[in-house]
């Protein structure tokens, strides 16, 4: 009884089912910390395509997506072998690069998710590890690029660092916990991959997932 009218009532529910949802991640989050924490980043050996990883990844931060607005472009090469390893944990590590592009896109409302056998720029991130390439054989690099406001260097230097927030979430009022980045390193390293960043401000920004094949 004390919100009558339909569009507020219709407003309220939205706010609240947005900071649940919000709320249910940063959760999920500190439980794959606390997982990571006692080595069980990769507990799984399952092997999955590449495609199959950025399709569930992309549908599962649909509704974000669309609320704000931006447009995925997908570009996965064709024949790319598998990945191998904790699906989920994969799929959590490659959702929070995309959720992250979400939030700091900027106006472009323009996201790309690509994976395939080559660096999408050169120098952007160390290869995997190399007792993994000679075991594992060749790399398969995921990449999520957006044309947002980059990244301030000195802030770039701090980003995977828990609980850490640029300068632009803190002055935009950008919602989130600093744990997603912090997340995805983790998640990399337990599977023999890794993650880097390129970025320039005022040109946009491109996350890279390096993961064995």
């Amino acid at each position: 009884g004390v919100v009558g009218d339909p569009q507020r009532v219709r407003k309220y529910g939205e706010t609240i089912q947005g900071e649940a949802r919000r709320l249910g991640e940063t959760v999920e989050r500190v439980l794959q910390l606390a997982g990571i924490a006692a080595g069980r980043a990769a507990a799984q050996q399952t092997p999955i395509a590449p495609e199959s990883l950025v399709e569930e990844s992309i549908a599962a931060c649909r509704p974000e997506i669309d609320a704000a607005g931006f447009n995925v472009e997908v570009a996965v090469a064709d024949g790319l072998p598998n990945v191998v390893g904790d699906v989920a944990a994969l799929r959590s590590a490659l959702q929070n690069l995309i959720s992250n592009a979400v939030k700091y896109g900027g106006d472009a409302r323009w996201i790309r998710v690509s994976a395939s056998l080559t660096p999408p720029r050169p120098g952007l991130v160390q290869t995997v590890d190399r007792r993994y390439r000679i075991r594992r054989g060749r790399a398969v690099y995921f990449a999520v690029e957006t044309h947002g406001n980059g990244i301030d260097p000195d802030d770039r230097k701090h980003i995977f660092e828990p609980f850490y927030r640029g300068r632009e979430a803190v002055s935009q009022q950008i919602q989130g916990s600093g744990l997603g980045l912090n997340l995805v390193q983790p998640i990399a390293e337990a599977h023999g991959g890794n993650v880097g960043v390129t970025s320039e401000p005022g040109h946009g920004s491109t996350f890279t997932l390096s993961l064995p094949a």
